[in-house]
């Protein structure tokens, strides 16, 4: 296994993604030998779901993280016959997924299948999610119109706010971000996982570079700098070609060891009161009971954005290529 931190050298490129933005860089290769790509998407809905690609307008659709379990529908059966067919496919997802289709992939078509996961934190249950969409549309009055599961160009990347636009005003939140990363609502296999080591089951691994400000602190500027371990001479032969266009640096990866890599995390000795209240509460109650922001902080942060939204955004686009 070797290990690596990149970042695409492109900013506006790269503040797509929720990293460094290294998942488009492999991708655009693929596609430009005719390939097509897997992973996880949104619906009209905003239901998560794997979704196939086969040009960069729907690889975009692809970037970022979104902090859910993601439905495959019919992503393992298009997959397969577009192996059988004969072309390139690069599958990504959670290693659970991956190994998915690594089981299903037919016989003598392992060539053509590239695969790529990311270094899973877990995954909440869809209906916490259904639950925080519900919340949102009801308290501004609205649908929603865009997700934004963390948003990079306002917060940077080391911070991690979501955003919801309804009726054209983005409202940003903490709420999903804080249940998330309690792990109280993480689904029960996450407790369990197998695949919370180093012994990755795809070709290619990836991840937020957490450390990188304390490693390699020449390489952060908080816009986002990915985690790359290569696990096989595929994904060795597929990331070396995909470098153009990004700074990259091997790294030692005991100074990047995020917990996912080493064991899965514990199931909170809490869990089942909180499931208990949850399930007997409205969730706005309940959003009530445990996230409210206080009062000085939603001051501060409002003064905040409202002072920059009356500075160009020009001006924060030429901050950032300088920086």
């Amino acid at each position: 296994m070797k290990s690596y931190i990149v970042k695409q050298k492109d900013l506006n490129s790269r503040m797509l993604s929720r990293s460094g933005g290294i998942f488009a860089a492999i991708s655009d290769q693929v596609l430009a030998q005719g390939g097509v790509i897997y992973g996880a998407g949104m619906d009209k809905n905003f239901n998560v779901v794997h979704k196939r690609a086969v040009n960069a307008t729907e690889r975009d659709e692809l970037r970022g993280s979104k902090y859910v379990q993601s439905d495959m529908h019919n992503a393992y059966r298009l997959a397969c016959e577009d192996l059988k067919a004969g072309r390139l496919v690069l599958f990504t997802g959670t290693p659970c997924q991956v190994d998915g289709i690594k089981a299903l992939c037919p016989k003598g078509c392992e060539e053509h299948l590239i695969c790529m996961d990311i270094v899973c934190h877990g995954v909440p249950s869809p209906r916490v999610w259904n639950d925080y969409k519900a919340y949102v549309e009801r308290k501004y009055h609205g649908k929603i119109e865009k997700i934004d599961f963390r948003n990079k160009e306002r917060f940077g990347w080391s911070d991690h706010w979501e955003t919801v636009t309804i009726n054209g005003k983005e409202h940003d939140s903490q709420v999903y971000m804080k249940m998330f990363y309690e792990h109280t609502f993480l689904r029960e296999a996450c407790y369990v996982c197998p695949y919370k080591n180093l012994q990755r089951i795809s070709d290619i691994s990836i991840a937020d570079a957490w450390g990188v400000e304390a490693a390699n602190p020449e390489f952060d500027d908080n816009r986002g700098v990915s985690l790359v371990l290569i696990n096989t001479q595929k994904g060795e032969k597929w990331f070396l070609d995909s470098l153009q266009g990004c700074d990259y640096k091997e790294c030692d990866l005991e100074k990047y060891m995020q917990e996912p890599l080493k064991r899965p995390f514990k199931k909170p000795d809490n869990t089942e009161n909180v499931w208990k209240e949850y399930n007997e509460v409205s969730f706005g109650k309940f959003v009530k009971n445990h996230y409210k922001e206080p009062f000085l902080s939603v001051v501060k942060r409002s003064l905040k954005r409202k002072i920059k939204d009356m500075i160009p955004k020009e001006f924060w686009n030429r901050l950032r290529r300088w920086r």
